[in-house]
């Protein structure tokens, strides 16, 4: 029984990531610590591993633009550092808190409730006045004026952004990696397009390449750990990749605008499930 949860929930989250361009692990880790018995950190390390399949089968599905790949390789410099320095926290955590178990898997869950709900509502939103014909500003972080920098490709023109600014952004996603099983593209999707002025679908192409260039990181650093289980993550792949497939297929059909509130009901519908199962357990 607990098999086919975990195939279910690896099918679902691949039609996410097809569709979006994350990984899904913002969905599988809670909602496996919800209806499975497996242990938080096997979670988080499988979770981790996992997203190798749909990311891999999306990327494929994708047309990468050799002029999107100069970003992405930007990033991951900033993604491997925050990924280590958050595996290392989760391990250090770990052997503060000992033998209790439920204490690490709340720390996780408040860790994702905080950016599930955060990120949901402002996607909302935008995506409402979106609708209203009102543009929010993007692009707020490129921050041309710190040296070195890059071009990357608005709406309408080229831009200049910071190469220091997009490190530290890898920091940040990478850390949530290592820290709590997150992909990054729950992160790296809306920050690309919001704080970078990225147009959505490009977004989703770039988010996708770093989520598989992410997902083979955490994958050693989790396995060193010895945080991950074979036998969920080979039921999570068989799953997920078959779902990216048929993700992707559904994002070639809707526009950047749709995409955006959709992912944004999305994430607030996992935070809102989330948040009662905390409360009520």
């Amino acid at each position: 029984m607990e098999s086919l949860i975990v195939l279910i929930s690896g099918t679902a989250t691949g039609i996410v990531a097809g569709l979006f361009g994350v990984g899904g692990s913002f969905l599988l880790v809670p909602l496996l610590s919800i209806t499975t018995s497996i242990p938080m950190e096997l979670i988080v390390g499988s979770c981790a591993c996992q997203v190798l399949g749909p990311a891999t089968a999306a990327s494929l599905s994708f047309r990468q633009r050799r002029r999107d790949l100069r970003i992405p390789f930007i990033l991951m410099g900033g993604i491997i550092a925050g990924t280590l320095w958050g595996s290392a926290s989760l391990n250090q955590l770990k052997e503060q808190i000992g033998s209790n178990a439920d204490s690490l898997s709340n720390i996780v869950q408040i860790t994702y409730l905080v950016l599930l709900w955060s990120l949901g509502l402002f996607s909302l939103w935008e995506s409402m006045l979106h609708k209203r014909g009102k543009l929010i500003p993007i692009g707020w972080a490129r921050l041309k004026w710190l040296r070195p920098v890059c071009e990357v490709f608005g709406r309408n023109r080229r831009h200049q952004v910071s190469i220091i600014s997009l490190s530290w952004f890898g920091v940040f996603v990478g850390f949530l990696s290592g820290f709590i099983g997150l992909s990054g593209g729950v992160i790296l999707l809306p920050g690309l397009h919001y704080a970078y002025g990225i147009p959505t679908k490009r977004a989703a192409r770039m988010s996708m390449l770093l989520v598989w260039l992410i997902a083979i990181q955490a994958t050693v650093i989790h396995a060193t750990y010895q945080r991950v289980d074979l036998q969920t993550v080979v039921v999570l792949l068989l799953g997920g990749t078959l779902g990216a497939k048929l993700g992707v297929q559904l994002s070639e059909r809707m526009s950047g605008g749709a995409l955006r509130q959709h992912f944004a009901w999305l994430l607030l519908i996992t935070a809102a499930v989330l948040s009662i199962y905390s409360l009520t357990k």
